[in-house]
């Protein structure tokens, strides 16, 4: 049966620190690998960890950091410094039709983490497109199979981890929960084998919420939950689960508008036109307005 059980990362949520990033799962070798920058490093240091909950955020550039909007604004571990979150600078992004997307948008204190800012994709990354998935969730654990279906049950250790997978979820609008994420998004799926496996093979798990997934050397997407198949034993990765992203390109214009271009950045200043008259409605919320404004409940 095709998966479609929508799950959010922050669920079984751990109240961690620094010392308690996690990783994405992967398949390969014993699964403890991937803990420095891959390859081409597309922005490892620019994942951290939120100090309040031990799930992963993004840092943009000039104080700016997104992550999923269920992870909630608030200080951020990056390379092993503490930054403080500005009381009050956060806003929860909007979709197309004005509904509230689970992205969030804030701001931390200055002097800024020692990271170069990221450039977001402009268009969805079509079919078969190579990322790479950072986050800071669960570690893999012991072989497991269910139903006759392989995969790997959730670990107990915690290693901030870098993976890979294509794109193999076209970007489409999902609805909001309990069938859906309320975000566009684009997938990843957990293959074993075939034309989709990839060496590293990621698929994201608890802890993983808010994390990046890049397409090259571009910011593409935000890790915001996991399908599963119905029934599917909890902790579980199997083989065909899949990883949704947030797909950023919906959302670049609004990034925009709340912060600077970075230098050396394409970032079209002529598209904000789309999204200023949604924007100026906006205001920077108050620490408690990303709550307030969900639009429906996120287990935790």
């Amino acid at each position: 049966m095709k998966l479609r059980i929508p799950l959010l990362f922050a669920l079984g949520l751990r109240f961690a620190v620094a010392a308690s990033a996690a990783a994405v799962i992967i398949d390969s070798g014993d699964g403890t690998g991937n803990v420095t920058a891959p390859p081409s490093d597309p922005g490892w240091g620019n994942v951290g960890i939120t100090n309040a909950n031990g799930l992963s955020a993004v840092y943009l550039g000039d104080g700016w950091v997104l992550t999923a909007n269920h992870v909630n604004p608030g200080d951020v571990w990056f390379g092993g410094v503490l930054y403080p979150w500005v009381p009050g600078a956060s806003v929860r992004l909007s979709n197309p039709d004005d509904s509230l997307a689970d992205l969030l948008l804030f701001k931390i204190a200055d002097p800024f983490p020692p990271l170069s800012a990221l450039s977001i994709r402009t268009t969805s990354p079509p079919l078969g497109t190579s990322l790479v998935l950072i986050g800071d969730g669960r570690n893999r654990g012991a072989a497991t199979t269910w139903n006759g279906i392989g995969g790997y049950d959730w670990g107990s250790g915690l290693t901030k981890r870098w993976g890979t997978n294509t794109v193999q979820i076209a970007s489409s609008f999902s609805p909001p929960p309990p069938n859906g994420f309320g975000t566009p998004i684009f997938g990843s799926t957990f293959d074993d084998n075939g034309p989709g496996h990839t060496t590293h093979e990621a698929q994201a798990a608890s802890g993983d919420s808010g994390g990046a997934a890049f397409a090259g050397s571009q910011l593409a997407g935000i890790m915001i939950g996991i399908l599963t198949y119905p029934g599917q034993p909890p902790e579980t990765a199997l083989y065909g689960n899949e990883t949704a992203a947030a797909d950023l390109s919906v959302y670049r214009d609004e990034i925009n508008y709340w912060m600077p271009e970075p230098a050396g950045g394409l970032w079209a200043g002529a598209a904000l036109v789309a999204v200023l008259a949604r924007s100026r409605r906006r205001r920077l919320n108050a620490p408690s307005s990303p709550e307030s404004r969900r639009t429906s409940d996120r287990a935790r």
